[in-house]
């Protein structure tokens, strides 16, 4: 059986957020005579590892008296998304950003156009912002719908650094505005031996800033059935974070992913800056609190660009008997006092409200003092025009940072790795329309 956990409502942080605010009136379902609805079961389901801990439950329960959620954790044995599809239990709602669509939903046939729910219930869309909108409608377009989800919060990359570091060697703090090439020269003051430890100038989640590049390069040629990273794009963004791995140190550079950079900026604390999204303060422990954050460094050739924005939606399967119930409850977790609580607490919003995106940090300790204007120093660069819905997609975040790694550790020099890069996604389109054709 797959790994599950039945709370009354709601999860991933923004649960706890919003549960304060419910009340049984606001239903309708108390108090006017009418028969409550039938008792059901929701199944949630959600590819972030830390989601579980952000479970809650009780108050929901208040304004949804007949659900009873399920909650799935792609991260533990048996919880995978094939896992439960193979076991019989689909979830209703998948909670992830576009990687989950592209990646599991449209693999598994399991993509739900939520146009008619929004009509028949005549949801403002006009609230969201119009940005978020329009990203989750390039990517439903492009694989044949519409709106295959709906946008929840958001998470900005920015970049962190720890003061002690800074500190210890007498380096300025870096600034709002840098650009990559002015942050490289403070983490070649940084990147150090010093009795007997190697310190770094710099750590990233390389994986997000690739999928979310400022130049808004694609792994996928928009019109045709081929890789495009064999360009003078990608040949940029290498070089750029590439160059901060290149500095010299006491020891080989071992295989770098997101876990390992993060552990050496939060943990060992070897790491002077660190760039990643916002969601990764959850993470920091408690004891670390010397840091602070300024704007994403930005790229020489796209000056006050942000990487592309990469909000999590909520992903009504096609195959929930719940659907309605299902919107019911992200309609609720996009009203303004939910949004403003989620705010608060660090989660960015999806609404289009100056003073909800105002609000955020301040009830969030681990923000208290921190430099949240960096949020809003650059604008995001717009994302890439949808492929064609009749194109083959493949998962590409594994073999991109295999060929980033070997680039990084002098395996390969970067022309080389592009080309095999370019050259292994063709394979993988190959193979799955060989697959297809069957």
């Amino acid at each position: 059986m797959p790994s599950k956990m039945s709370v009354s409502v709601m999860f991933l942080g923004l649960s706890t957020l919003f549960l304060s605010a419910c009340s049984s009136d606001e239903t309708g379902e108390k108090g006017d005579g009418l028969k409550p609805p039938e008792p059901i079961t929701l199944r949630f389901f959600s590819g972030d590892n830390n989601f579980q801990k952000r479970l809650t439950s009780d108050k929901v329960k208040q304004k949804f008296p007949h659900i009873t959620v399920e909650f799935y954790a792609g991260n533990t044995a048996g919880g995978k998304l094939e896992d439960l599809i193979a076991a019989g239990q689909p979830p209703d709602v998948y909670y992830q950003g576009l990687s989950g669509l592209n990646n599991e939903i449209i693999k598994y046939n399991m993509q739900y156009d939520m146009s008619e729910l929004i009509k028949k219930t005549g949801f403002n869309m006009n609230r969201l912002d119009p940005a978020y909108l329009d990203i989750i409608r390039a990517a439903s377009e492009s694989l044949g719908g519409t709106y295959y989800g709906l946008p929840v919060t958001t998470f900005t990359p920015v970049l962190f650094y720890n003061k002690d570091v800074f500190d210890k060697f007498g380096v300025a703090y870096p600034k709002d505005g840098m650009t990559w090439d002015e942050t490289y020269e403070l983490a070649r003051k940084l990147t150090r031996e010093d009795a007997g430890i190697q310190y770094k100038g710099m750590t990233m989640n390389f994986p997000y800033l690739f999928d979310n590049n400022q130049l808004a390069a694609p792994y996928l040629h928009p019109k045709e059935n081929q890789a495009i990273m064999d360009t003078d794009q990608w040949r940029s963004i290498f070089k750029t974070f590439g160059q901060f791995y290149k500095l010299p140190m006491s020891k080989p550079l071992t295989d770098r992913s997101r876990p390992v950079e993060v552990n050496d900026f939060t943990k060992d604390r070897i790491s002077a800056m660190h760039a990643d999204v916002t969601a990764a303060i959850e993470s920091f422990p408690d004891d670390f609190v010397n840091w602070d954050m300024v704007s994403l460094p930005t790229m020489a050739e796209a000056p006050l660009l942000n990487a592309q924005l990469n909000p999590r939606f909520y992903y009504i399967m096609s195959s929930s008997k719940h659907k309605d119930e299902a919107f019911k409850l992200i309609e609720f977790l996009l009203t303004d006092e939910m949004q403003m609580m989620a705010s608060k607490t660090g989660y960015g919003t999806v609404l289009d409200n100056e003073e909800i995106r105002k609000a955020y940090g301040q009830d969030f300790a681990k923000l208290k003092g921190k430099n949240t204007g960096a949020l809003y120093v650059n604008k995001p660069v717009k994302v890439s025009p949808a492929r064609d819905a009749k194109l083959v997609s493949v998962p590409t975040s594994s073999l991109v940072s295999k060929e980033f790694n070997a680039y990084i550790k002098d395996l390969k020099d970067v022309n080389t790795a592009l080309r095999d890069l370019n050259e292994g996604i063709n394979l993988m389109i190959d193979q799955e329309k060989k697959a297809a054709s069957k």
